[in-house]
């Protein structure tokens, strides 16, 4: 009995031995794939520390500088009012209390904020393709790509960068747990929720999380047909998903019947149309594919349509899932004119890569049939497919030109923010000042007022922009200070 108790004890110890070494090398292997994927988007990343800022962000930056810390976290509290975007006072407060408006922090932090997302995009795509080559693959071909880099060297971008960020971040806590066929507990579903709504504050991309949820849900384990196990499934499964719907309907009713609803201006009025819906879709597909304007409606329903086909043909979940992430996630965007692009499809990318990468993957299996034992020639081929991917990537952008083109935005800006640095002018507390622009230097006439603003730093001066601000000849003549400004020369008038 004793000689019996050992042999089992032995075993015991030797199985769970094998699988601590096998759990260590799959770590390994993990953390091999990951540096290599980080140092792969930091070669194409890094020459964005040189960028400017572009116009957009001077009015970001003063936007939370005017309100001030308390009522731009306030507004980030209070996610269903209509302040616009309030996840970005976590970024540009800080940066801008240390560092002025010196751009490389800016850069550089929004390079980390990307990277960071790497790891997160890399794990989600594990826990739901269970398989290393295809995560690999997939945030291979996510971490950079040409049409959508300025998420990286266009500061303005930084709301992309954010929603992104904390939408792969929610939803991939969110799936942890219910790989492990748990449900969330009440502090679980609280964390997942605060997640959900720091993407909501970063841009309107994210309120398609809660469907995505659902849909999850929905391929994992669909309800019965009788009531009590409907409802059953509904609290324990669906629970998270509907709760985060209802803070979605408030959210989208502010944000569109709110006072100071951002559909009053013509850029971000949706115009819904079917039309609309499928020339947006096919400019974006035709972007993340590098053919911007040949990918038509009807090439783009075929092509959705095949996708579908083979989602369910192969009862893969995981691809079912990204066949209606393809279509879904687009939708907040989908029915806006202009057409949007780059940036904003960050997240979108990601279904389009999960679906080619195990696209590939399956190509590679077929090739080699499934039972084939040569572990080494299915890792050689999917190392080669990756290089391949990693060269005509690398070829796209010195094509394309993207670095160049993209590090020029913001020029005009980083000069006048010179101009008025050289200019070595602080007015007294309470003054008035009126600026004079040349008036061409910018699209937007209040431009100087919030470059001067931010570099004068001071909340009690009034400042004015000749033939822009509504005041009264009287008032013109008593300014304390009248400057002059062009793109690179500022002169006291007075």
């Amino acid at each position: 009995m004793l000689a019996l108790a050992l042999v089992v004890i032995t075993k015991q110890l030797g199985t769970a031995t094998r699988t601590t070494l096998r759990a260590d090398r799959s770590i390994r292997l993990d953390a091999i794939c990951l540096l290599l994927l980080i140092a792969y988007f930091l070669h194409f990343a890094l020459p964005a520390r040189h960028g400017g800022f572009r116009e957009d962000e001077m009015m970001n930056i003063w936007t939370y500088w005017y309100l001030g810390a308390f009522k731009s976290i306030l507004g980030f509290v209070k996610f269903w009012t209509p302040y616009y975007r309030p996840g970005g006072v976590l970024y540009y407060l800080p940066l801008y209390h240390f560092f002025g408006l010196n751009p490389l922090p800016y850069r550089v932090v929004q390079i980390c904020l990307v990277a960071a997302s790497i790891p997160i995009a890399y794990y989600l795509a594990q826990l739901l393709a269970s398989s290393r080559a295809i995560a690999f693959l997939t945030v291979l071909a996510l971490c950079y790509h040409p049409y959508v880099a300025n998420l990286i060297f266009v500061g303005a971008f930084i709301y992309d960068v954010l929603c992104g960020l904390f939408y792969f971040a929610a939803l991939t806590y969110y799936i942890h747990i219910r790989e492990k066929t748990a449900t969330l507990r009440p502090l679980q579903l609280v964390l997942f929720l605060a997640l959900y709504v720091c993407a909501l504050n970063s841009k309107e991309m994210a309120v398609t999380l809660p469907a995505m949820v659902l849909i999850y849900e929905l391929l994992k384990s669909l309800p019965r047909a009788n009531w009590k196990s409907f409802l059953s499934w509904s609290w324990r499964c669906a629970g998270p998903s509907l709760i985060a719907a209802g803070m979605t309907a408030i959210y989208v009713y502010n944000k569109i019947y709110g006072t100071g609803s951002v559909i009053r201006f013509d850029a971000y009025r949706p115009s819904y149309s079917w039309n609309n819906f499928l020339t947006s879709n096919a400019r974006f597909v035709g972007e993340l594919f590098y053919a911007p304007e040949k990918v038509s409606p009807t090439a783009l329903l075929l092509l959705w349509a095949a996708v579908f086909i083979y989602a369910f043909w192969s009862r893969d979940r995981m691809l079912q899932l990204m066949a209606f992430w393809v279509v879904i996630v687009p939708l907040p965007i989908a029915f806006l004119i202009p057409i949007r692009g780059g940036g904003c499809l960050y997240i979108l990318l990601f279904g389009w890569a999960m679906i080619c990468a195990k696209a590939a993957c399956d190509l590679i299996a077929l090739v080699l049939d499934r039972k084939s034992p040569n572990r080494a020639i299915r890792v050689g081929l999917v190392s080669v497919l990756a290089l391949s991917l990693a060269i005509f990537t690398h070829w796209q952008n010195q094509r394309l030109g993207t670095a160049a083109n993209l590090l020029s935005v913001g020029q005009k800006v980083s000069h006048v923010i010179s101009a008025f640095d050289s200019l070595n002018v602080k007015p007294a507390p309470h003054s008035t000042v009126l600026l004079k622009p040349d008036p061409q230097l910018f699209q937007n006439k209040w431009q100087p007022l919030f470059i001067a603003s931010l570099i004068w730093n001071d909340h009690s001066l009034e400042i004015w922009i000749d033939k822009v601000s509504e005041i009264a000849p009287e008032q013109l003549g008593k300014a304390d200070y009248v400057i002059s400004l062009t793109e690179f020369k500022t002169t006291v008038i007075r």
